[in-house]
């Protein structure tokens, strides 16, 4: 199958609804052949590609700048968002959004559940990194592991009555679902750029709630020296947070600050939204169509 995306050791339900969707979407697929490469969901779009294979993008993104040259190998479906049409010099039209929300399990809006548990979706890097189950617990809300399977993670996001997200598809899914959400950063990883350029597919603005100190288990005095330097450089300060790298194993006094600014923050309804159904119909129809485009254009079947 030609679909390029970042598969995740221990697995990532975000990047892994590429094995699942493509093929739903495309029973064919696998007529393409190696020629071809289709990226799907994902900050995909960074780096160095295979200058010979005819590259399609089916709602890819960039991340933190646009690595790929640009060349007649390129096919331009839709992206995700208005920063990586911009730096790739398409029409800012084909930015339609995340491709994640062709995915059927996402397409069933449910009502709000005014009275389910706040949830908390960490980075699946972040979920490695420290005992989240212990910090939700102090901040009276339920954390959701990005490694599960994609139907798992959608479930416990359903039932809850509104998201702090950490994990970028965390946020697309929980908007997908009517669940009202918020963006989180817990950790110097955190990449701005692709989460503003899926947000302004939404016409929402970036506000996200900044834990003031990073939780790990334990560093060793080498990566700590160098996150010391990191933070005093203000290393990718423009895109990522460099005050959030570790320099030392968190003690508890960190794990009940973290816990209580994410229980203040949760508390407060204001923080938190979902798009509406229209407008995510809209987007919605408007992939379906490229979709149909791309599969006339290669004569594939297409089942939306």
């Amino acid at each position: 199958m030609p679909i390029k995306y970042c598969p995740i050791d221990g697995g990532n339900f975000g990047d892994d609804l590429n094995t699942l969707l493509w093929p739903r979407l495309f029973p064919d697929f696998h007529r393409l052949t190696a020629e071809f490469t289709v990226f799907g969901i994902g900050t995909l779009l960074d780096g160095h590609h295979d200058a010979v294979a005819k590259k399609i993008v089916l709602g890819s993104g960039l991340g933190e700048h646009a690595c790929a040259e640009r060349d007649a190998s390129w096919e331009f479906r839709w992206v995700r968002g208005p920063l990586t049409a911009k730096a790739f010099g398409i029409p800012a039209e084909r930015a339609l959004g995340d491709s994640a929300l062709l995915w059927p399990e996402l397409q069933n809006r449910r009502v709000h559940a005014q009275r389910g548990p706040i949830g908390l979706i960490p980075h699946y890097r972040t979920w490695d990194s420290f005992d989240w189950n212990k910090v939700g617990a102090m901040a009276d809300m339920v954390v959701i592991n990005p490694r599960q399977s994609p139907s798992q993670v959608i479930d416990e996001l359903r039932a809850c009555s509104r998201v702090l997200a950490e994990s970028l598809h965390g946020g697309i899914c929980a908007d997908a679902l009517g669940v009202p959400w918020a963006p989180c950063i817990l950790a110097h990883r955190f990449n701005e750029f692709k989460w503003k350029d899926w947000m302004a597919t939404i016409d929402r603005s970036f506000e996200p709630l900044v834990a003031d100190r990073p939780l790990v288990r334990c560093i060793s005095r080498t990566k700590a020296l160098a996150n010391h330097a990191a933070r005093w450089l203000h290393y990718k300060e423009d895109s990522r947070r460099p005050a959030l790298r570790p320099v030392a194993a968190a003690t508890a006094v960190d794990v009940i600050a973290v816990a209580q600014s994410l229980k203040a923050f949760a508390s407060q309804e204001q923080h938190f939204a979902c798009s509406s159904e229209a407008a995510l119909a809209h987007q919605r129809e408007r992939m379906q169509d490229a979709c149909r485009t791309f599969a006339q254009d290669y004569r594939l079947a297409f089942t939306p």
